[in-house]
């Protein structure tokens, strides 16, 4: 089983100590690729640095979170922009809108989400989508940045209603250890319904841990349970979870390799 983690923050604190380890046990899960997502310009610099570092596994996404837009020095979007350009970043984000929290303004967050998709056409790379009680929101500014956009609602969490809404906008649907959790019925209906060819898996690690890991932190060896789970939801084999989601994955982020394969 080859599966691609699509969305993964190794980058941070919690991996400083054991990183070579924790990429050891994702290899031997079945783990071929970890897009590691940058939430700001520091976090951004340091996915580039280890997609250089370990060049057969990480590629990086780079982007300044809805939430963290508002602590943003001026000149630290330009510096994205110039990161963005460099071929092993892969994707634009994570960029979208957070009305959960308000650590940033709605309208400043809207212009961030503005300028990530202003970005995301001019390096001509998909982006990364961070929705949190904001999809309605999010795809109206989806809409207005006109067709041809391209990229994935991650950690996905609404309805068939929602998806399908996505998906009319050329987006996929990613979603991770909340699965393995009971409960969850309309995420559970709209998986069920969604077009193989519109579905990828994540861990968004440290955070997200699968319901059996409960109060461990999460890595990418553990995607593994996040698509037994979506198997079990869609009525399929586990290897056609990770074969599907697989080539989804490689025909958004890794054209190249999708298309030596197909």
């Amino acid at each position: 089983m080859s599966i691609i983690d699509t969305h993964a923050h190794v980058d941070m604190s919690q991996f400083r100590d054991d990183l070579d380890a924790v990429l050891d046990r994702a290899r031997r899960a079945g783990v071929a690729r970890i897009l590691c997502v940058g939430v700001d310009l520091p976090s951004s610099r340091r996915c580039v640095e280890l997609a250089n570092l370990y060049p057969d596994v990480i590629r990086a996404a780079v982007g300044i979170h809805p939430n963290d837009w508002s602590e943003a020095a001026p000149g630290d979007f330009a510096s994205l922009e110039d990161l963005a350009a460099l071929p092993e970043v892969v994707a634009v984000g994570e960029t979208g809108l957070d009305f959960y929290r308000d650590r940033t303004p709605v309208e400043a967050q809207v212009t961030g989400l503005r300028r990530h998709i202003e970005l995301a056409r001019a390096v001509d790379k998909p982006l990364i989508i961070h929705a949190r009680k904001s999809d309605e929101r999010v795809l109206e500014e989806l809409a207005r940045g006109g067709s041809g956009l391209r990229g994935v609602r991650h950690c996905f969490d609404g309805s068939s209603e929602v998806a399908e809404r996505y998906t009319a906008c050329g987006f996929s649907i990613a979603v991770g250890g909340v699965v393995t959790r009971p409960g969850y019925k309309k995420l559970k209906a709209a998986l069920r319904a969604l077009p193989a060819d519109r579905l990828m898996v994540e861990t968004d690690c440290p955070y997200q841990t699968p319901a059996s890991r409960a109060g461990s932190r999460n890595e990418p060896a553990f995607l593994v349970e996040t698509v037994r789970a979506l198997a079990e939801i869609r009525a399929e084999s586990v290897t056609q979870v990770a074969s599907a989601t697989t080539q989804a994955a490689e025909r958004l982020f890794f054209p190249d390799a999708a298309g030596r394969q197909g």
